[in-house]
C-alpha cells in the first residue's frame, strides 16, 4: 500500500468513526426523547398544589383529559408515576369506581389494564417491563415487556409489586407487600407466597 492508499484508508476509517459516534449519540436522544411526555410532565404540574387523599376525581379527570382512559367515578389519591416509551395514553386502561393510591408507580412499557371496582393500596409498583436473562457477563440482557390485567373488583394491598405479564382473576385480594410474579385465580387471597380460595379463608378467620 503507498502513501496515498494509506491516506485514504485513514480517511475512510475516520469518516466511519465519526459516523459511528454520530448513529449512537442520535440513537441515544432518540431513546431519551421517547422518554418524555409533555402532557403528563404538565399535568403533574398541574397537580402539585392539590393536598394527598383530596380531589381523586379531578386528577382522575385531568389524566382524561390529556388521552389515558379512566372510567367514571375513579379516582387518585396522589397523583402516580407513570413511565415507558411512545404512545402511553393507548397503553393504561382504568374502568369505573377505581381507586389508586398514593405514591404507585405505572411502568407503561406494556398495557396495564383495570378492571371496575378495584382498589389499589399505596406505593404499589406495577410492573411491565423486565430483561431476559443475560450471559454471565452481564445478566440484565435485552429489554422485554408484557402486559398486566387486574380485573373486577380486586383488592391490592400497600407495597405490593405485580410483575410483567400477569393476570389478577376478579375479586381476588393481595395482601400487603406480595410481590405477585404467577397468575392469581378469581376469588382468591394471596398472603405471602400462598393462595387461597377467599371463602375457605373467611371460613377459618371467623371460627
Amino acid at each position: 500500500m503507498n502513501s496515498t492508499d494509506s491516506a485514504s484508508y485513514e480517511e475512510d476509517e475516520a469518516r466511519s468513526s465519526t459516523h459511528s459516534t454520530l448513529q449512537r449519540i442520535a440513537d441515544y436522544l432518540t431513546d431519551q426523547i421517547s422518554q418524555v411526555h409533555l402532557k403528563i410532565f404538565l399535568a403533574r404540574i398541574l397537580l402539585v398544589p392539590l393536598p394527598r387523599f383530596t380531589f381523586g376525581r379531578v386528577r382522575a379527570a385531568i389524566f382524561r383529559a390529556i388521552g389515558f382512559e379512566i372510567g367514571d367515578k375513579s379516582g387518585f389519591y396522589g397523583t402516580p408515576k407513570i413511565f415507558g416509551r411512545g404512545d402511553l395514553y393507548k397503553l393504561l386502561k382504568v374502568g369505573n369506581s377505581c381507586w389508586i393510591n398514593i405514591n404507585c408507580h405505572l411502568d407503561l412499557s406494556a398495557h396495564i389494564l383495570i378492571g371496575n371496582g378495584v382498589g389499589i393500596g399505596p406505593d404499589v409498583m406495577i410492573m411491565t417491563g423486565t430483561h431476559e436473562m443475560g450471559p454471565e457477563s452481564n445478566r440484565t440482557g435485552k429489554y422485554i415487556a408484557s402486559s398486566v390485567t387486574i380485573e373486577d373488583g380486586v383488592w391490592i394491598g400497600a407495597r405490593c409489586i405485580v410483575m410483567p405479564g400477569v393476570t389478577i382473576g376478579k375479586g381476588s385480594v393481595i395482601s400487603a407487600g406480595v410481590v405477585v410474579n404467577r397468575d392469581v385465580p378469581p376469588n382468591t387471597i394471596m398472603i405471602g407466597t400462598q393462595g387461597m380460595p377467599i371463602e375457605k379463608w373467611m371460613k377459618l378467620v371467623n371460627k
